[in-house]
């Protein structure tokens, strides 16, 4: 694991040692991309980078391959090209329309105007590019569609035939947080390193879902200039909610939080300073008039960072570098299985994919016998299950369930419980270990997805 911690720092390296040239097929570069030696910093502004063809194939998609290794997607990257959603390609230059729902995600790079009063043309675009080059492969690490870059901003589609809604809505979400933890752990120190004044730099995400009824698919433009698009009031509210997110935050439009059922737990109110005061901005903005005259009143929320990356599926060792609900500990593991009788046991990583009812999942806590030799005995393991939606409200069953279990010597080093998937929405189960004079030593979560 840490391993790849390691070399999830370094893809990002990767990308900012390559130079595009001035112009190139992006059918065909895989084929005439070159292996690049790894450049040394410089101290000289002027000779930041020097000019290097595009990254191997190999490279580009160091940090995807990584990314969906953690969330136990195949093996195989997503190499979709950018423009129009694979799904309605048949549409291109005819009138035809068709209603489908999408999840949609604007991403924007705050403070990247800033980079042109200090740094040359040539160099503003490669770390600009760069930056864009990171955040198309962490999208299409989570099985995102790249549509279009619009000067420093992303534009992305979240949501394929044959896919669940919930699925693919989440997964927008888990990609905005690993954009932020990627921007912060590993774009902003690399830059740094190379005397590139990055700390204002961040991501600015807005992301809402459009349901089927809500969405239409058509060809804007004519038979021989055109672009297949998604018209809908909820693609136009992620840009919107975009405009309207701090540096490094994400902000959720209600229907794709209605969707998910969405603990409010994960998410935290938005803020604005007025006249010294803090003021709540519970509405997008503009707050646009319905046919009646009544305002719409569209409830937003900002992703809570801090809470919902604690449940990615990352190795707890980097998870408690950007959350302080995680308390990671060498020879300690934490997970979650798939329990059924046709497929045995089948690793679920948290938050990976929406599970149906009915079925069984353990959670497991596994400790190395070595580590138990060098803890003052007796110790606690102690399991948290907390249930979160409408459907568990409504059934009594929000109250946390506490398990705990003694550890008296080194044969006991795995602990663990069944459940079953009951009621929709996320649901959290947290495991922790504590030593014989209270002192937490442990802490990891796994969120579990329900539809």
């Amino acid at each position: 694991m840490n391993n790849n911690i390691d070399q999830f720092r370094k893809s990002f390296e990767t990308l900012l040692n390559q130079k595009s040239p001035a112009a190139h097929n992006r059918k065909s570069h895989t084929a005439m991309a070159k292996l690049v030696p790894v450049m040394e910093s410089r101290q000289d502004s002027n000779h930041l980078f020097d000019s290097a063809e595009l990254p191997t194939t190999q490279e580009e998609h160091t940090a995807q391959r990584i990314v969906r290794q953690w969330f136990g997607k195949e093996t195989a990257v997503n190499q979709g090209l950018i423009g129009c959603h694979p799904d309605f390609v048949h549409l291109e230059g005819t009138d035809e329309k068709e209603y489908h729902h999408i999840t949609t995600m604007f991403i924007d790079i705050k403070n990247s105007t800033r980079l042109a009063l200090r740094y040359s043309l040539e160099e503003v675009q490669h770390i600009k590019n760069s930056i864009l080059r990171a955040a198309s492969e962490m999208v299409r690490a989570m099985d995102g569609h790249v549509h279009r870059f619009m000067g420093d901003a992303l534009m992305a589609y979240f949501g394929r035939r044959g896919q669940s809604k919930e699925s693919t809505a989440m997964a927008a979400i888990s990609c905005a947080t690993m954009l932020r933890t990627f921007m912060q752990q590993v774009v902003v120190p690399t830059l740094d390193s190379r005397q590139i004044d990055a700390k204002d730099l961040g991501f600015r995400i807005g992301i809402d879902f459009g349901d089927d009824k809500d969405v239409l698919w058509s060809s804007y433009g004519f038979s021989e200039v055109n672009e297949v698009t998604a018209t809908s009031f909820f693609v136009d509210a992620s840009a919107k909610l975009q405009s309207m997110a701090s540096k490094d935050g994400a902000m959720l439009g209600h229907n794709l939080i209605n969707l998910l059922d969405f603990p409010e737990v994960l998410t935290s109110q938005k803020f604005e300073q007025r006249d010294g005061r803090d003021i709540p901005v519970d509405f997008l903005r503009p707050n646009y008039r319905l046919s009646d005259g009544s305002p719409m009143n569209y409830v937003i929320r900002e992703l809570n960072y801090n809470k919902f990356s604690a449940l990615l599926p990352l190795p707890t060792e980097l998870k408690q570098q950007i959350t302080s609900d995680i308390l990671a500990k060498d020879g300690v593991n934490f997970c979650a299985n798939i329990l059924n009788q046709a497929n045995g046991k089948m690793h679920y990583p948290s938050m990976s994919q929406c599970l149906p009812k009915n079925m069984t999942i353990q959670f497991a806590l596994t400790l190395s016998p070595r580590l138990l030799g060098q803890l003052n005995m007796p110790m606690k393991c102690k399991f948290t299950k907390q249930n979160y939606g409408c459907e568990a409200e409504n059934q009594r069953q929000t109250k946390p369930e506490i398990i705990e279990y003694p550890i008296r010597s080194i044969a006991d080093s795995y602990f663990d419980f069944e459940r079953e998937t009951a009621f929709r929405g996320v649901h959290v189960v947290t495991a922790e270990l504590i030593d014989r004079n209270g002192k937490l030593i442990f802490r990891d979560s796994i969120g579990i997805h329900i539809s």
